[in-house]
């Protein structure tokens, strides 16, 4: 166990998001923190979101009390990064160092439960698991390595359906309605059953180029429920013992598993599969599936059409999604498909038509700070294919045209998660504002040309309301329900509803003449499962997207009122309530906690440079990802040579500060058969700056950095030479941009990409200096997904020994020169999607290849050379020992100018 651990270490620079451990990014400077501190956590939030964070906080107390109720262990105090400057949804807990990010504002998506309680909850059950692997080998690995042994014990032992399906379940069982309960969750999951013919474990577990398969959080909860019901509630907490007092066995998990149930994991995948098309058959006879006519084409291969908009009865537009292309939105004009735009960061279900123009909403990611995002609100001319951002850096979700096209009902959420109601118009001017303080808001749409309906969720329940922009209030209230509403669509005398039937989404109609009886009737009832749908009044058919295996079918039904839906609440916990504690707010200085060591070993781990040696190394990272250190202790063994290395990172402001020191020990070198000790110390530090803008189709980078280098390094001859010093002081500029195409999931390169590279040193000591520009390009290849990448530099210097920015070709090694030029062209395919397994060895889900020609041609002005190779790649995407992680495994041959044959496999884990 300890050798994959330390195999895991070699490959942890991989894990690197450019920085040296986990890390996404940073918040802006301008930031003002404040903190909470319990026993059990520290909760570090943004100022403006002090007016929310005591519920936080309570709900944090009530998810530690909750999620460890299966899992016998007391988990340690945890640092709580709330993240509010970001739109998006999400939240992690991670080691390296050990912390949990909440990401704070809601999404669209109403799953009928407090989005911060769901998180809270879900998260805290990650915590509990990561406790129980510090016990046993856990505690020793983690003496050894800090919390990169930790790390290397859970992603070599547990695989990650069980980490996130338990999550799932816990937040199912502790929360008035989780995932657990939530068709648009269930229903990938029971169609890949029944429509993917002998799925093996490991194709579901591990995914697909072929075919869509669905992710480890629906396998997860799905198989994780499963044996808990089956072998009791502590299931995991036993196997979890037994694996961290024993991970040496191969496939550790899977071998307590069985030790313990007395079956193989593929036993009881296989066992759940047959139990999930039992009762699927069985249920099929109950319920009657509404019929429809299919509109968009069948394919073999993935394709999904969403968020469908009926506009005539030969015409509608829809979102399309594919493998082989990026997002993009279409348009169907008598059966034939029209490409109409591309879009960049979509906000899925947000599409709307009127009088000939299309509106939306889109991430946009702040250039420098990646804690800075914005929903903005897109507007789309059909005629003229011109589209603007109504108002740049908003907060802007679900946006809707009224009748006439000349203003937007929109939602926008405040740093402390206090939702408004806006109209704007098509410049974004704002006309008016009703702020709804609590709970969260959904859906917005036109009921009148002054009153909006939307969607409410309050603790559990949902709820309709009828909003009059002139009075500035609400006007009606619908009862009170226990399953969640959605897309709110004005119809006869009342309401037609994205909605619940039983655990199964639906569509559904609310009659407000009867609404006070609590009566749901069923409009649609879909096989697996629907999601948005479009009304034509006229013809009285509803439109919306069914979903299969093979993505999700634009369809027609006729709009027909059916049977009461009957209600059910889920089974919970008898408390479900938070206490409501008063928690004492101090201020959070991120200038006074510069410095959090997580992490050592007994081996040199370089993640920059993508290797470990024999030796030593620690590793720091504040909370807030902006000051980050390492210090390496290097000895190769076979040259008896030693490096000391210290690198650290400040990216609290806007640009970025570096600064790095090392000392180095040759002993017994030769040069020019001279025998020489060489001592060398070396510190630099600069400033780089990184910029990314991704408002379109075309994403745009751009990169500075400035570096000052003092070197001074003493040679120390043998007896009869004299020793010698040299002192250098030098100054390293780069500079580049680059624009790159989106690209599609099998995409091997980008369709269509540029980018520019330029760098210069100047010695400040002596006249030496040199520059270079290098030019890279990929464009679309012949093919599906496959292309063709091209590279030409050129570099001006005076002398031998100033570094070299140019590629030497493959096969070439150590190259000095003053002048050079380079060009490069290669060629990549995929060959295959098999999904083989290779016993429990590897599961290969792609064989791709490549085919290259490198040349170099160098002058230093004595003579002019030229190098060449040329040969290929075979790459073979996969998953080893079933390890959660893709991975690449190449083998690489070529030739030289003169035919030498020359071989270099590679191996990189993806995460």
């Amino acid at each position: 166990m300890l050798l994959r651990c330390l195999f895991y270490l070699i490959l942890l620079s991989s894990f690197s998001l450019g920085a040296q451990f986990y890390s996404l990014g940073q918040n802006p400077s301008s930031t003002k923190w404040k903190q909470i501190k319990s026993d059990d956590f520290q909760l570090i939030f943004p100022e403006d979101f002090e007016s929310k964070a005591q519920e936080l906080a309570n709900i944090l107390n009530y998810a530690n009390k909750t999620s460890r109720l299966t899992l016998k262990t007391k988990p340690r105090k945890i640092s709580i990064v709330l993240q509010n400057n970001t739109t998006i949804d999400n939240g992690f807990v991670t080691l390296a160092p050990k912390r949990s990010e909440f990401y704070a504002t809601p999404s669209q998506e109403n799953e009928g439960v407090d989005w911060l309680k769901k998180l809270a909850v879900h998260e805290y059950r990650h915590v509990v698991q990561f406790e129980k692997y510090e016990e046993g080998v856990g505690k020793v690995l983690k003496i050894m390595f800090g919390q990169q042994g930790m790390g290397a014990l859970i992603l070599l032992t547990t695989p990650l359906w069980m980490i996130e399906g338990d999550a799932v379940g816990i937040e199912t069982n502790h929360t008035e309605r989780g995932r657990g309960d939530y068709g648009p969750f269930l229903r990938e999951f029971k169609a890949q059953i029944m429509e993917l013919d002998s799925l093996s474990y490991e194709k579901a577990s591990f995914g697909s180029f072929k075919n869509y398969i669905t992710d480890h959080y629906k396998l997860g909860y799905f198989l994780s429920e499963f044996v808990k019901d089956k072998y009791g509630q502590e299931i995991w907490d036993s196997v979890m013992c037994h694996v961290v007092r024993n991970p040496f066995p191969p496939y550790p998990f899977s071998y307590h598993l069985k030790k313990i149930t007395g079956k193989s994991t593929n036993q009881l995948y296989g066992e759940l599969v047959a139990g999930i098309k039992r009762r699927e058959q069985q249920k099929s006879g109950f319920a009657e599936i509404t019929s429809k006519e299919i509109l968009t084409p069948l394919n073999q291969d993935y394709i999904s059409y969403e968020n469908p908009i009926f506009i005539s009865d030969s015409i509608f537009i829809a979102c399309k999604i594919s493998y082989n292309k990026p997002l993009r939105i279409v348009m169907f004009l008598d059966g034939k498909e029209k490409l109409i735009h591309i879009p960049a960061n979509y906000d899925k279900n947000t599409l709307q038509y009127q009088n000939g123009n299309l509106i939306w909403s889109e991430k946009r990611q702040h250039p420098r700070w990646n804690y800075l995002d914005f929903s903005e609100v897109i507007y789309f001319n059909l005629k003229t294919k011109k589209k603007k951002r109504i108002k740049r850096n908003t907060r802007w979700f679900a946006p809707t045209f009224n009748e006439n096209g000349d203003q937007i009902a929109l939602i926008e959420y405040d740093k402390a998660n206090k939702p408004s109601l806006l109209i704007v118009d098509l410049n974004g001017e704002l006309k008016a504002r009703i702020e709804l303080n609590t709970g969260l808001v959904y859906h917005p749409n036109w009921f009148t040309d002054d009153s909006i309906v939307v969607s409410r969720l309050i603790n559990d329940k949902s709820f309709l309301e009828i909003i009059s922009i002139q009075q500035n209030k609400v006007v009606f209230k619908s009862s009170e329900y226990s399953i969640p509403f959605s897309y709110p669509t004005k119809f006869r005398k009342g309401f037609l509803l994205q909605t619940l039937n039983g655990n199964k989404d639906c569509i559904a109609y609310l009659d407000l003449s009867v609404e006070k009886k609590l009566k749901l009737r069923e409009v649609v009832n879909p096989e697996f499962g629907l999601n948005f749908f479009s009304v034509d009044v006229h013809s009285e058919s509803i439109f919306y997207s069914d979903y299969h295996t093979q993505g999700f079918q634009i369809v027609q039904s006729e709009l027909e009122i059916g049977d009461d839906i009957p209600f059910s609440i889920p089974e919970r916990d008898k408390d479900l309530n938070v206490k409501n504690k008063l928690f004492k707010i101090n201020n959070y200085k991120p200038l006074a906690h510069l410095f959090n060591f997580h992490s050592w070993a007994p081996i040199s781990i370089n993640p920059n440079e993508e290797n470990a040696n024999i030796g030593a190394s620690v590793f720091s990272q504040n909370l807030l990802s902006s000051s980050i250190l390492s210090v390496n202790y290097d000895y190769y063994s076979y040259t008896k040579s030693q490096r000391f290395l210290g690198k650290y990172e400040f990216e609290h402001f806007y640009p970025k500060f570096f600064g790095e020191a090392s000392y180095q020990i040759e002993p017994n070198s030769k040069i020019q058969n001279v025998l020489v000790d060489i001592q060398r110390v070396s510190y630099q530090g600069g400033g780089k700056l990184n910029l990314y803008y991704n408002g379109n189709r075309f994403s745009k980078s751009v990169f500075l950095k400035g570096a000052y280098v003092h070197d001074k390094t003493n040679y120390d001859f043998e007896e009869g030479f004299i020793d010698t010093l040299i002192i250098q002081d030098n100054t390293q500029w780069i500079a580049a941009f680059g624009i790159i195409h989106k690209r599609a999931i099998r995409d091997i390169y980008s369709p269509l990409s540029l980018i520019v590279n330029t760098a210069s040193y100047f010695n400040l000591r002596e006249h030496q200096n040199a520059q270079v520009v290098t030019i890279h390009s990929t464009i679309q290849g012949l093919f599906k997904n496959d292309g063709f990448k091209f590279l030409i530099g050129k570099q001006w210097g005076t002398d031998l020994f100033v570094p070299n920015y140019l590629l030497e070709p493959r096969g070439v090694l150590n190259q000095n020169f003053k002048r050079g030029e380079s060009a490069c062209i290669e060629y990549s395919t995929p060959l295959f999607y098999p999904d083989f397994k290779i016993s429990r060895l590897a599961f290969i889900k792609r064989i791709r290849i490549d085919v290259f020609y490198d040349l170099l041609k160098v002058n230093d002005d004595f003579e002019t050379k030229l190098f060449s190779s040329q040969g290929g790649t075979l790459y073979f995407d996969f998953n080893p020992l079933r390890y959660s992680y893709l991975s690449t495994f190449g083998i690489q041959l070529g030739t030289d100018r003169v035919g030498k044959l020359f071989c270099a496999p590679s191996f990189t884990i993806n995460y």
